[in-house]
């Protein structure tokens, strides 16, 4: 089953470049079953549809190798990473992950 992890450019205003997941009370990155779910949860934070508009929600496209979590597209393109994985908290090129 894929899983769901939300970002959005640091303090919702879209001309930052830089991007902030949404985190957990142990602050690391957290992970919804669906979009759907995480939309629920935002809504019962008291997040608004303006809010939301700005925010991303991100699948997973597979599982990680290395510590068998959810595998999520890299958003770090420029350092040729093709994945990463928030439960290792680790980034990997393409060859470490396709067999």
């Amino acid at each position: 089953m894929s899983k769901v992890v939300v970002y959005r450019p640091v303090d919702g205003i879209t001309l930052n470049t830089e991007i902030e997941y949404l985190l957990n009370e142990d602050d690391s990155v957290m992970m919804f079953d669906s979009e759907e779910q995480a939309k629920i949860w935002l809504a019962m934070q008291g997040i608004t549809e303006e809010e939301l508009f700005v925010m991303t929600f991100l699948e997973s496209c597979g599982t990680c190798k290395r510590c068998g979590g959810p595998l999520f597209p890299s958003l770090l393109k420029k350092e040729g990473y093709t994945y990463q994985c928030f439960t290792c908290d680790e980034d990997f090129y393409a060859f470490e992950q396709n067999d």
